[in-house]
């Protein structure tokens, strides 16, 4: 027997007695050969994988990684140092495998030569490593959720769901702080339920609060896009007028404030008119003015509008404002 003939045969053993999966393949894909091994993970007979594509022993999911990395690398170096996928066996059993690519071009025609290494705890593992991520970005993102919830209830009134005090407050100094920048007034609404007192005593405290919430929602459609309503206490409400380019503006806007409450509800089975006093204020930034002076600035404008609310209750003489129809 000739040295070249034992050589043969000697790779011939090596080639298909080896632990790990071996394939020839063109750079087409076409399997040339395939050893013992690869023919036992897949369930092929000996030489059945011959003239087979490489694709085709591989699931839809990595079929597609295989296309999309493997074979840009080779071209590119002719080389892929590990690539994990799966190889389909019988009964559509899978095999986790790690494979290892070498292009040679010895020969007259280029050629593949694929190695495959049999992996169950590497993918094991890679499936538990992404379902932890998957499972922590879940997490994250439930608290995300939780936080957006936490900071809506922190700025926004329960009942009737419109901004509260604290809420009012950070939009009345940003208000402040463009009017400094873009020379324009800032104006507030003070409001006032009437006789609210009156609506708990006779019908009760739900029908207090279903009054609350008419209230909120007849102030939010009253105003415009740009207007903030927020519930300040109790029955009062304030309305936040960030941009004001003439008084006019601001009396326009409490006009649609005093007509949204002019027509009857139904609350507790009784019909009931209401009626609001509305107070106004408006001012702008001085000169030179600091951002530390904004505050003060809000301090005061709140106060003017509160005033002026209280005035406009005392020149209707304690007149019946709510009352059952």
């Amino acid at each position: 027997m000739s040295q070249a003939t034992t050589e043969a045969l000697d790779y011939g053993q090596l080639f298909h007695r080896a632990p790990a999966g071996y394939i020839v393949a063109g750079t087409d894909g076409t399997i040339l050969a395939a050893n013992a091994t690869i023919c036992a993970w897949t369930g092929a007979e000996a030489g059945a994988l011959d003239g087979a594509r490489v694709l085709d022993l591989m699931p839809a999911g990595d079929r597609l990684m295989f296309r999309t990395h493997a074979g840009p690398k080779l071209e590119r170096d002719g080389h892929l140092a590990e690539l994990s996928l799966e190889l389909l066996g019988p009964d559509g059993q899978r095999q986790p495998v790690l494979l290892s690519i070498t292009r040679t071009l010895d020969g007259p025609e280029p050629r593949d030569l694929m190695i495959f290494f049999a992996a169950p705890e590497r993918r094991r593992y890679e499936r538990e490593l992404a379902g932890a991520y998957r499972k922590l970005e879940d997490a994250e993102a439930e608290r995300t959720v939780l936080l957006q919830e936490a900071r809506h209830r922190a700025l926004h009134d329960p009942l009737t769901g419109l901004p509260n005090r604290r809420q009012l407050q950070a939009s009345l100094l940003a208000a402040l702080a463009r009017a400094a920048g873009q020379r324009h007034r800032v104006g507030l609404l003070f409001c006032d339920v009437n006789n609210f007192k009156q609506v708990n005593d006779t019908l009760g405290h739900a029908a207090g609060d279903e009054v609350l919430e008419h209230v909120a929602r007849m102030l939010a459609a009253a105003v415009r896009g740009d207007d903030l309503v927020a519930r300040y206490s109790g029955d009062e409400f304030v309305v936040l007028i960030p941009w004001l380019a003439y008084s006019e503006e601001l009396e326009a806007v409490a006009d649609r404030v005093r007509d949204c409450l002019a027509g009857a509800v139904s609350v507790a089975g009784a019909e009931l008119r209401l009626g609001m006093s509305v107070g106004l204020a408006e001012t702008a930034v001085p000169a030179g003015a600091e951002t530390d002076d904004y505050p003060e600035l809000a301090k005061a404008l709140l106060f003017a509008a509160d005033q002026d609310m209280y005035r406009v209750k005392s020149e209707m003489h304690g007149a019946p404002l709510a009352g059952l129809c």
